[in-house]
Order: structure tokens, then sequence, then C-alpha cells
């Protein structure tokens, strides 16, 4: 008889790196799994042409008054349905499903970012943040990091208590499977970013780099949900810049292989999955120099300081004038995202540690490149 996991998550009406990390994975897990999906928040993708589990919930949270309100629910639905144990994803369906779970259900959650950046820093609220994480994680509870370096933030936040483990996230097989090979660019560089515009992503060094360099023939094309500020769009057309927002697209392996760079500014990220996938189909990258995009790379990137516009300019200049090897870029890049970030690769360690924490040891094998840590 299959054992049950329930899956709970804010939302799923915009699929980001967490997101992604939850459905995708759904039609290997349901085969050795009944699943149940949650959300905190009214959405329509349960309408949606997606495997998304057995049975769906939604407990309709208003506002982050009614957590309490909410665990209740989710409490009555882990009982109703003999839920084995939890697996949460982002920060307050985490906290709803702790309160829920306490110390009878294991329970596990995904971390998606570097915390301190993201939850405790900058907010007025980051003490109460802080404080709520502390008091509902138990020493029952498992955490799945992205990254070594998330992980550590976790650690020196809030303090692991439980088992946990590195789990590097996956890129579609689409962009394995796309035969792209990379050819260096007769004239001029033309740049891609994927990522929603928000102020963490930084597009303003871009713009001020861009802005340091009139006569080179460079241009960058931005995907992603969002707008600039009004004083960086009239910054873009004062200067006569080519930047130009895109908007959404679903098929972004499609669009990949048109360009020449793929370039991300981002102040922090949990992981960099756009990164990822533009390694997976062979662009060479072009990145802000944080931990862990170093660590998702593995070094193989043109790195700048995502606080200094004239360090990412000097790297397009060397870019531009044919000082970089961008084909070999594109080659050992490929050859990375292959190694590391396949789903196949993913499901397996995921349903690994599954088999850990439900207590089927029998069934739990640890891979060498997968370290957990406390376990």
């Amino acid at each position: 008889m299959k054992k049950t996991v329930l899956y709970i998550i804010d939302n799923l009406s915009g699929i980001g790196g967490a997101e992604l990390m939850l459905i995708a994975p759904l039609k290997e897990i349901r085969h050795q799994y009944n699943i149940i999906l949650v959300m905190l928040e009214p959405d329509n993708f349960f309408e949606k042409d997606y495997y998304v589990g057995d049975r769906q919930y939604c407990l309709d949270m208003k506002s982050k008054k009614e957590v309490l309100k909410s665990a209740k629910k989710l409490k009555e639905i882990i009982k109703e349905n003999d839920v084995t144990f939890v697996h949460s994803f982002l920060y307050w369906s985490g906290i709803v499903a702790r309160l829920a779970c306490g110390r009878k259900t294991p329970y596990l959650f995904s971390l998606a970012t570097v915390m301190t950046e993201h939850i405790y820093k900058h907010t007025w609220y980051s003490g109460y943040t802080r404080l709520l994480e502390r008091a509902t994680y138990k020493k029952n509870h498992s955490v799945i990091s992205p990254t070594k370096e998330v992980l550590k933030d976790f650690d020196e936040s809030i303090g692991i208590k439980g088992k946990s483990m590195v789990l590097y996230n996956f890129v579609l097989d689409e962009y394995f499977r796309y035969n792209f090979n990379y050819m260096l660019p007769a004239k001029g560089i033309k740049f891609i970013a994927v990522c929603n515009i928000k102020a963490v992503k930084n597009y303003q060094v871009i713009i001020d780099a861009f802005q340091l360099l009139p006569n080179y023939p460079i241009s960058l094309d931005i995907y992603g949900l969002g707008d600039l500020e009004e004083s960086q769009t009239q910054q873009i057309k004062e200067n006569n810049l080519a930047i130009n927002l895109k908007g959404s697209h679903d098929k972004i392996f499609k669009i990949l292989p048109c360009y020449d760079v793929f370039m991300m500014s981002s102040f922090t990220e949990g992981f960099g999955i756009s990164a990822a996938e533009a390694m997976a189909i062979g662009l060479p990258l072009v990145l802000s120099d944080i931990k862990t995009l170093r660590e998702v790379t593995h070094g193989n990137a043109l790195f700048f300081d995502p606080h200094n516009a004239h360090s990412l300019a000097n790297v397009i200049k060397s870019i531009v004038e044919g000082k970089e090897d961008l084909k070999k870029l594109s080659e050992r890049g490929k050859s990375i995202a292959q190694e590391n970030y396949s789903e196949e690769k993913y499901v397996t360690g995921l349903l690994n540690f599954y088999a850990k924490i439900s207590g089927n040891i029998s069934r739990f094998q640890k891979p060498n490149d997968w370290p957990v840590i406390n376990a």
C-alpha cells in the first residue's frame, strides 16, 4: 500500500524555482506515493492541464493573521487523509505546516533562498518572522536546501535541529535535448536576462553599465514579469540604451539559443535556476559575484561586482573585444549542467530522502555527491 505525502505551497500563480521543484517531479513521485496538494491562497492552478495530485485543497488564507486558523484546517486534512509526512515550499506555507504537524507528523521543508536577505532583513517584521521560524521548527523536522550556501545561512540564522540535505535544483529535460552548438558572435553581442523584475534582481547596475559603453554594439532583452522603475525607463530612453522588456515566455529553451551571452545581476539568489538553464543550453554566463552563483556554476562564468557598474562594464568590454573564450565557457557549462542538474538526479535524491524520513530506511541509499548534514 502506497504511503501519502502532502505538499503545501503558498500558491502556484507564477511558476518560479520553488514552484517548479514541486510540480515537475510529481509525475515520477506519484508511482511511489499518493499525492495531496494544498495551497494557502485561492488559485486557478487546479484548472490547468497538469497532474497535481490525487486530492487538492485550498486553505483560503486571506492574511498572515490567519496562520493559526489555516494550521487547524491543515491538521484536519492530514488526519482525514492519513498523511505519512508533509513537505512544504516557501516561508508561510512552512509556518502553517509546522504548526499543523507538531511533533507527531514527520515534516520536511524546502528552502528557496537566503533567508537573512529575503525574510529576516530589510523588513519591519524581521524579528517576528525569525521568532516564528525558531518557535515552530522542531527536531523531527527535516530541511532540504538548493545550495550549501543557503543551508549555511539557515543554520547561522536559525540553527539546524533535525536531518538536512543539500539537493541541487534541476533543469527541465527540454534544455538538455536542445541541439545547440555555440558559435562566436560575428557582430555585436546580444545579452539575455531571464527573471522577474524586482529590486533584488538589480537591473540598475546593468543600465548603468550600458550607459558607460555608449559606442559598444551591445543589447539586452529581459524576459520576465514586472516593469522597471520610471527613473530606469527614463534613463534607458534618454541615453538610447538597447535594453528591452520582452515580457514572460513559457518556452525559454527555444529563446536562449537566439542570444550570445546570458546575464544575471542579482544581489542574492537561492539557486539561480535561469542561470543553470542557460548553462544547460550552452550559453556563456555573465553573473554577479555571489556565493550561490559561484557554487551552482562551479565558477564557470564571468563574474562582476553587483554593486559596481564599472565592474560589469569591464566584463562586457572584454567580451566585445574578443578577450574571453566564450566557446570554452559554453562547452564546460553544458557539461556541468548535465552532470549535476538533471531531473532524474533530483527525483532520485528526493525519493531517497523521503524514504529516510518516513522510516523506510532500507530504501534509502545516500548518493556520494549529495551531502546530508546532521543525518
